[in-house]
């Protein structure tokens, strides 16, 4: 489900109404604006008032919407306004703004389309195939290392600018008018607008609510996919996924893929939930043979943002859903995230901020002990300094390893500004709102060319989570408390009780071991080295080491940086 699209809009001479739809994209660069897109790209038509390219359901029904009636308002802003409160889905709209007599362009809230912007000497270019521009020659695409700095001191923050010179990301839920050079957008959405307000509602209720969305959004993905195959651990996430396409009915199987030894081995899980929803699980494993340390795992993405052994994970992911003759896998990334997993005592201070020192609050100090392992006085201990908290709190603490003294100077700035926005230092929300932020470079939507989706970023359910007291989310002493409640009578009881979770380490250790030799030459006499960004004799002192494959975290920084070294390679100089 590769959405591809083009709109070009002139900077100079003919503006106007006339949007030129054209069938080749290298007529897109015309006098007027001017759009492209391919077969696969649902295009919705406004009558005169625009198009919304990709997908969008209702609000009420669930259904995609294949002809939208908007509002007959003067502003564009009014009407991408109700576009938002009444639709959802992984889509791009462009709308005519008689007050300012111009084309605007909304990006979907739940960023599952990314809209990209180019800006030439003649036309603005907004694409969600950023490779396309340099296919197309629309304009030169070299490598910016400043924003590769930018990007390595924060790997989990999603910025503005892109990797890429002159290549911005459109923040998602806001209004952009084509044609201005220095016009900063209109905000349409806002996770601030989402969080709790008023009395908190019961557990069970919130965990109702939760079952009553996730199944019909659930049940839209897989009629728009067809058949799918699901990523599943067996833990909360992937696990939710499931049940709820079991319950709305979807076609689907699972997949497993395990590490040959016990530590990265989840089958055992994965098969219990397949068995308990009656689908088949295919599983497979992660073999270190089959990575290739000069292969990128984000080529053609404009960012180094995936991990490098996620190359061998889409091979066998993509293996299996061929298997199960599926059209896309989809899997739990963000789930996390979304379903406020905090390790702190940031609920302890919510609660005790709404509800005062009751038994509430003394069931939240309980619960997050158990959580974190930690005892009473010291979670107790952690909530008074939070309380007492003067200074802003660094959501974004900067990984200054391996990088030089200029590439440490860079400066970016994030895609959503919610973090920014937020000024209440205490609350938790600030965490979740972090939280959601770090899963955005993660998420696989609508465009590049895997056939992997993450559905748990859905607006719907996103602006759900959001309005959940942090508590809530802790209830009984176990994390992700709503998401393993809304789906217990659904799953088997030892997939709801699993508070632990397998990962590749053994898998990574083993990839880097084997080819430790090439990725030091590529670190050592690469691009970043070259360019200021890495520090060449740091990562030499740290590839000397006898013992680095036991650090699991050095292997990790390394192996970011032999991505984006990878990244910088694909793309031509």
């Amino acid at each position: 489900m590769q959405f591809r699209f083009l709109l070009t809009f002139p900077l100079r001479g003919a503006t106007g109404k006339t949007l030129t739809v054209v069938d080749d994209a290298r007529r897109i660069c015309a006098s007027s604006p001017a759009l492209w897109h391919d077969a696969r790209t649902p295009c919705a038509d406004l009558c005169d008032q625009g198009k919304v390219l990709g997908v969008a359901f209702s609000r009420k029904t669930f259904q995609q919407v294949e002809y939208l009636k908007l509002p007959s308002a003067q502003s564009a802003a009014d009407r991408a306004r109700y576009l938002v409160r009444e639709h959802w889905g992984g889509y791009c709209a462009l709308l005519w703004d008689r007050d300012k007599r111009s084309w605007a362009v909304l990006c979907d809230p739940s960023g599952l389309l990314p809209v990209y912007r180019f800006q030439s000497r003649d036309h603005a270019v907004l694409t969600s195939d950023p490779a396309m521009l340099g296919a197309l020659q629309l304009g030169p695409m070299p490598v910016c290392y400043k924003a590769v700095s930018a990007h390595l001191l924060r790997p989990e923050l999603r910025q503005r600018s892109t990797c890429l010179q002159g290549l911005e990301e459109l923040t998602p839920g806001t209004l952009y008018h084509l044609g201005s050079r220095t016009e900063p957008g209109t905000e349409i959405w806002s996770a601030l607008d989402f969080l709790p307000q008023g009395r908190a509602p019961t557990f069970d209720a919130a965990a109702e609510e939760l079952r009553h969305l996730a199944v019909p959004v659930m049940r839209s993905w897989g009629e728009l996919f067809g058949k799918t195959g699901v990523a599943a651990s067996g833990g909360v996430d992937s696990s939710l996924i499931c049940a709820a396409l079991s319950s709305a009915s979807s076609d689907f199987d699972c997949i497993t893929v395990a590490t040959s030894d016990r530590s990265g081995d989840e089958r055992a899980y994965a098969r219990e939930v397949a068995a308990s929803l009656g689908v088949r699980c295919v599983e497979g494993l992660y073999d270190p043979a089959l990575f290739d340390p000069a292969r990128p795992a984000s080529a053609k993405l404009p960012r180094p943002a995936r991990r490098a052994f996620l190359s061998v994970l889409d091979g066998v992911l993509d293996e299996a859903r061929r298997e199960l003759g599926a059209a896309v896998v989809l899997d739990g990334n963000g789930g996390d995230n979304l379903f406020c997993f905090l390790h702190s005592a940031a609920p302890v201070v919510d609660r005790l901020r709404a509800e005062g020192a009751g038994p509430g609050a003394a069931r939240t100090v309980l619960d997050m002990c158990r959580i974190t392992g930690c005892s009473v006085p010291t979670m107790l201990g952690a909530a008074f300094r939070r309380l007492v908290r003067s200074r802003p709190q660094k959501y974004w603490p900067p990984d200054v390893r391996f990088l030089t003294a200029e590439a440490t100077n860079a400066v970016g700035t994030a895609l959503t500004s919610w973090i920014d926005d937020f000024t209440d230092r205490r609350s938790g929300k600030g965490d979740h709102l972090r939280l959601i932020m770090h899963a955005q470079n993660h998420i696989h939507g609508l465009s590049g060319e895997l056939r992997r989706f993450s559905p748990l970023a859905s607006q719907p359910l996103v602006e759900f989570c959001l309005s959940i007291p942090t508590w809530l989310w802790a209830e009984g002493g176990i994390n992700r408390a709503l998401a393993r409640s809304a789906f217990a009578s659904d799953l088997p009881p030892a997939i709801g009780a699993r508070t632990s979770k397998a990962g590749p380490d053994s898998f990574i250790r083993a990839a880097f071991s084997a080819n430790r030799t090439v990725i030091s030459e590529r670190l050592l006499d690469g691009l970043l080295v070259a360019h200021h960004v890495v520090d060449r004799s740091a990562v030499e002192r740290a590839l000397a080491l006898d013992s680095l494959a036991n650090d699991v975290s050095i292997v990790d920084r390394l192996l970011d940086l032999l991505e984006a070294e990878n990244w910088a390679r694909s793309w031509p100089t």
